[in-house]
């Protein structure tokens, strides 16, 4: 597993990124008109600019690029195709959110893009082959079982965090905190020595960790 000091400098990528795109962005955002009004779901007294992904899958693309760059990290990005899966995955949910801001897709439509974002990352190896249920154990998930188990679970987390999006933070904070959660389970596994080597798992919640603290300010 790399070294504190590589996540650190793409944690910090990812987040003096997101943190100096995002103004950018709102600027753009409210001169083309690309805002939510008002309404029952969410706090705001005025129009609030949207567009906030682009700033954060642009910081995510800047840190995986530097992360690449790094020896550090050479073998997460050589061993498996699974970084490939990351970056088209959320290319996919980014370009969903992104078209839904512009012109405010259906539920299908988006649950569509969710899906094939899914079933993207899982052909390419980000596939759940266990979880574990509180009080009741580990489930081992079947060959066939496991990219569907996959895809519902992008399509659950995505609807999850978007459902959040209402108040100003709220939805950066929870997702820094998970994201800093994973990292210090990845911590604990490579301790116990159960963590394989060229892990993507750590490297992407340092990253997500990262865009999130840049948009929270």
């Amino acid at each position: 597993m790399p070294g504190l000091g590589a996540y650190l400098i793409i944690g910090g990528v990812a987040a003096i990124a997101t943190f100096v795109l995002t103004p950018l962005v709102r600027y753009f955002a409210m001169k083309w008109g690309a805002v939510v009004a008002p309404d029952e779901r969410r706090v705001h007294d005025v129009p609030t600019a949207t567009l906030g992904g682009v700033a954060m899958f642009a910081a995510f693309l800047l840190a995986m690029l530097v992360a690449w760059r790094l020896d550090a990290f050479r073998l997460v990005f050589t061993s498996s195709s699974e970084p490939l899966g990351v970056v088209l995955g959320a290319a996919i949910i980014f370009t969903v959110g992104l078209l839904d801001d512009l012109y405010e897709w259906s539920a299908p439509a988006k649950v569509s893009g969710m899906v094939l974002a899914g079933g993207v990352m899982s052909l390419l190896g980000i596939t759940m082959f266990y979880f574990r249920i509180p009080f009741f154990g580990l489930v081992l998930l079947s060959p066939d079982l496991a990219p569907l188990v996959t895809v519902l679970w992008v399509v659950g987390m995505a609807n999850a965090v978007n459902l959040i999006d209402g108040l100003d933070g709220l939805a950066a904070g929870t997702v820094a905190i998970a994201a800093g959660a994973f990292f210090l389970y990845a911590q604990r596994l490579n301790d116990a020595g159960l963590l394989a080597a060229g892990s993507i798992s750590p490297m992407v919640s340092v990253i997500v960790l990262g865009m999130c603290v840049g948009f929270l300010p």
